[in-house]
């Protein structure tokens, strides 16, 4: 079939369904999507919680609490201990299909009764504040994360010990905000960079070491701003930069920043893979616009933090691990086969509209339910009855559709709205990736969460931090330290921060024990804060159609590209013919290389 166009049913923009789409949507019988890529990767990410915690009581044991679920929704919230426990049944609030009203109606209104748990995770020894984690060990602050430990304030670490701040780090020891990086071993600000050790404010460097400020590098030793010294050199020279002093802190990132926007960038971070468009790609093949689709994902399209054998899938928000024919998914992982429309779960085979399904298979429309099958609206049937309903409902999933504020239809086929989702804008996994004010957010009528009132009071101001981790006394850990966002000198110079900013925060023993041992000035932002600021490096999820910038002009403004090459390149001295899809926008200050013209500069 001919590729078409359809007109996003949120944003109103024009989107192409190809004919391999149609091949696919025709095999998993399921319907042509009505929202745009990115609309439906937004719908998704509204429907998982990011981190943001409070305090609350466990509906089963009456415990005091900490949850990713706030005080006062509708929901029944167990702790873990008890949400894992064999003291409650998902089965005991099923209840049949009423088909007097839209199924969306009736889905929300089972999630509010069937318990959700304060945290997800399993195997946290002394990791209590960590959510979506699995084999961590003295962890805390720590979420979507595998086999680490000793670490805080992290997203998705895998085999990682002793790191903080940082966000998707693999297999690295000793590490400060980080990101997309893999084995690393005392580095900090490392990002998109490998196998690197005893560095610090490195971009897209492989395999160095005692290397300060570089960009681009490969297999270098005793580089700063990628000019090579001796040791001895470099031993003088880098004792200039005393990243424990929070002041020369701030001038070697503002220099590093500086240095990095003098240099090509590659159009996108796509290693070792064939037939890829999008970017953050490793050991991939025929994929496209996809975003952090690492090893061995293959035949995919419109991933988003997908790996580990995914195949044959499309819209995956947070998916993979031996898993396959996934549509519509999010944070669904491990030996899932033909599932769609559902968020959370493992070990589970044909489900469709589900919430944390576990080892189940045949269900639909269930919230939490495991080792069964057959199940609509968390009510167990026979196989011929569950088939008969399923095509029933399927029917007057169409005839009486949910019909949102705005008027979008929510016909079988359509991933939940957003406005049913557990966790209101400001709290979900979107909120970072897609920043929008509160009057937005109500506007579309979706949900925002008001901060609620807080009892603490900023006992360590901004200008009374010592300037140096050396001058830090064991008192600090008792102080509450303002966040630099809300100082009204930041304010002043900056729009409202659409960080999730905290205001203040406070130190833990392990964090300062951390910052001592690594020489690095202590953090003048709270941990949400920080996370942002790390994610600034890198972009988001929309393809631009460009040109190669080597021998051409810059932007609009017809300015020239300042960077001189310094090998041949196959164009010559002429500008570069070649085109394709990057994150970088037209308006990014980086100046971008494809891959011919990239490598004889830089590998």
């Amino acid at each position: 079939m001919d590729s078409q166009t359809k007109v996003c049913q949120n944003c109103h923009q024009r989107f192409w369904i190809e004919s391999e789409d149609f091949d696919f949507y025709k095999k998993i019988d399921v319907p042509m999507p009505t929202w745009c890529p990115e609309c439906r990767n937004l719908r998704r990410m509204m429907w998982r919680e990011e981190r943001t915690l409070y305090k609350n009581t466990c509906g089963l044991c009456g415990k005091q609490i900490i949850t990713i679920h706030a005080p006062g929704t509708p929901f029944t919230v167990y702790c873990r201990e008890c949400w894992w426990s064999d003291k409650w049944d998902p089965m005991d609030y099923g209840r049949e299909y009423d088909f007097s009203q839209p199924f969306f109606i009736q889905y929300r209104k089972l999630l509010e009764v069937v318990p959700r748990p304060a945290f997800t995770g399993t195997n946290l020894v002394e990791s209590d504040y960590s959510h979506a984690c699995q084999n961590l060990k003295n962890c805390y602050y720590v979420f979507w994360s595998y086999f680490s430990e000793n670490s805080q304030f992290d997203y998705g670490l895998l085999f990682s010990k002793d790191t903080y701040d940082s966000y998707v780090v693999d297999n690295s020891d000793h590490v400060y905000s980080s990101l997309h990086s893999n084995r690393l071993y005392r580095t900090q600000f490392g990002y998109f960079s490998d196998e690197c050790l005893d560095s610090a404010l490195l971009f897209n460097c492989v395999g160095c070491s005692n290397c300060f400020g570089c960009v681009n590098l490969r297999k270098q030793k005793y580089c700063i701003f990628n000019q090579k010294f001796s040791k001895d050199e470099y031993a003088k020279e880098i004792a200039t930069w005393d990243l424990g002093s929070y002041k020369k802190l701030e001038e070697a990132r503002q220099k590093f920043r500086e240095f990095y926007f003098s240099l090509p960038r590659r159009y996108a971070h796509i290693l070792n893979s064939q037939n890829v468009t999008g970017d953050i790609i490793r050991d991939t093949k025929n994929c496209k616009t996809c975003f952090s689709a690492l090893d061995n994902v293959e035949d995919c399209k419109y991933i988003y933090f997908g790996g580990l054998n995914l195949k044959d899938s499309y819209d995956v928000s947070g998916g993979g691990i031996n898993s396959q024919l996934l549509y519509e998914i999010y944070a669904m992982t491990g030996n899932v086969e033909r599932c769609f429309f559902s968020a959370g779960g493992n070990d589970s085979i044909d489900t469709m509209y589900c919430d944390w399904a576990r080892n189940s298979s045949d269900s639909f429309g269930c919230v939490s339910v495991q080792n069964k099958k057959y199940c609509i609206l968390n009510r167990q049937y026979t196989k011929e009855e569950y088939e008969a309903l399923l095509k029933t409902i399927r029917k007057h999933m169409d005839d009486m559709p949910y019909v949102d504020k705005k008027g979008r239809v929510y016909k079988f086929g359509e991933f939940f709205p957003p406005e049913f989702s557990a966790y209101a804008y400001n709290e979900s996994a979107a909120f970072p990736w897609y920043s929008r004010t509160k009057e937005e957010i109500l506007e579309e009528g979706w949900q925002w969460r008001d901060e609620a009132e807080r009892n603490y009071k900023v006992t360590l101001r901004q200008e009374n931090i010592p300037d140096h981790i050396k001058d830090v006394s064991d008192s600090i850990l008792n102080e509450i330290i303002e966040c630099r966002h809300s100082t009204s000198l930041w304010q002043t110079e900056h729009k409202a921060c659409l960080d999730g900013c905290t205001k203040a925060f406070r130190l833990t023993r392990e964090e300062l024990a951390f910052h001592r041992e690594m020489n690095i000035a202590l953090p003048r932002l709270c941990p949400n804060c920080r996370t942002a600021e790390i994610l600034s490096w890198r972009n988001g999820f929309h393809l631009y159609k460009r040109k190669c910038q080597c021998n051409q002009l810059k932007t609009k403004d017809q300015k020239l590209i300042t960077y001189a090459n310094t090998a041949e390149h196959f164009h010559g001295n002429g500008p570069c013919p070649n085109e394709f899809e990057t994150t970088f926008s037209p308006e990014s200050k980086e100046i971008v290389y494809c891959d011919e013209c990239y490598k004889p500069e830089f590998l």
